[in-house]
């Protein structure tokens, strides 16, 4: 036969009183029996131990029973919410994937808009703003283009060169096995025109423009100077990107022509000394595969590749933020989201032009 333990509680059913009897530990097998014949009061401590009785209770055989409550005391009780159904981790794995893939997006969508509006301004303020307002200091065109283009011109031709060596080298053995040799220069002359000579000067430029802007840009960000141009109404964009996007973009086309003069010169080398190639018959081979659509495409390349170089690594200066640790964050993640960028664009020119 089951036994109840009956429990007459005070008038005032408090925290004290809670604390003093300890209704959660009381001991017995049977029904718990709360007796508010004299209670007229209670507070929210109580109405929490009342609650987790409730709990414990009903994952057992026995029963809570609550016996003559006075209307308010009831009222008070029939207020208390419910505590929300425990989540187990298998319920909120898709939950907490929902919430991050929300909020990947969110990001993704804010970063867009940004480097939109860089873009944007970055052209606006190149083209009709330049005549509008010029804040410009003076030469500043001419410096940048001996620090963006002229500079580079050393690693640009090497680099080309060694490039132009060993894909020259790659196709000669190939060729030389089907006694083909003769079309190594238009093989190395429309690979690097079209395409190894825009690319790799893109790329090369793009570790050493893109992160220098990058770096440039977040150390004025980080040091206030931005905020200075601001204040004296001097927009940072025309006054620091502009004469890089003008600099890059007259320069670019010129290294690219370099690289790749300097790349079918290492072709040359190869088909001169490994194939025993005279250089009227790989110079007149070349000339005669080589078309004005070839070197059309590699001009529009490198201008593209210019503008994304500076767009790319002014957005990721003005997102400098925290100090050194952030200039030196952010001017990696502009190199490899340049390199990665220019990539796929050069991918999407081959399905263009």
């Amino acid at each position: 036969m089951d036994t109840h333990n009956v429990i007459s509680l005070p008038e005032t059913l408090d925290r004290a009183w809670v604390e003093k009897n300890n209704l959660l530990k009381k001991p017995g097998r049977g029904d718990l029996i709360l007796d508010f014949s004299q209670t007229k009061r209670i507070d929210s401590a109580a109405l929490c131990v009342i609650r987790l009785l409730h709990k414990i209770y009903r994952n057992t055989s026995r029963k809570l029973i609550l016996r003559n409550i006075a209307p308010s005391v009831l009222s008070t009780l029939e207020a208390l919410p419910e505590p929300a159904p425990a989540v187990s981790k298998t319920d909120q794995f898709p939950h907490k994937l929902l919430v991050h893939a929300g909020d990947r997006f969110l990001e993704a969508k804010e970063t867009v808009i940004t480097a939109l509006s860089v873009l944007v301004e970055m052209l606006y303020w190149g083209t009709i703003g330049a005549l509008k307002q010029q804040d410009f200091r003076k030469g500043v065109l001419g410096e940048q283009m001996f620090l963006l283009g002229y500079k580079a011109l050393g690693i640009v031709a090497l680099l080309s060169f060694l490039i132009g060596m060993v894909l020259a080298l790659q196709a000669a053995i190939q060729l030389k096995t089907f006694g083909a040799g003769v079309f190594l220069g238009p093989l190395i002359g429309i690979t690097m025109v079209r395409e190894m000579g825009p690319l790799l000067t893109a790329v090369i430029l793009a570790g050493r423009t893109g992160s220098a802007t990058t770096a440039e840009i977040g150390t004025m960000g980080v040091g206030e100077e931005l905020d200075a141009l601001k204040t004296m109404g001097i927009n940072p964009i025309q006054f620091v990107v502009v004469p890089k996007f003008w600099a890059i973009s007259l320069t670019m086309p010129v290294l690219s022509i370099c690289g790749t003069v300097a790349g079918i010169l290492g072709g040359w080398s190869v088909g001169l000394f490994y194939l025993d190639l005279s250089s009227s018959l790989y110079w007149g081979q070349l000339w005669q595969y080589l078309f004005f659509k070839d070197v059309l495409a590699g001009f529009i390349k490198s201008v593209v590749f210019s503008w994304l170089i500076i767009w790319i690594g002014a957005f990721y200066g003005f997102r400098v933020r925290g100090g050194a640790e952030g200039v030196g964050r952010e001017t990696t993640a502009s190199v490899v989201a340049c390199i990665f960028i220019i990539i796929i664009t050069d991918a999407l020119f081959s399905f263009v032009i």
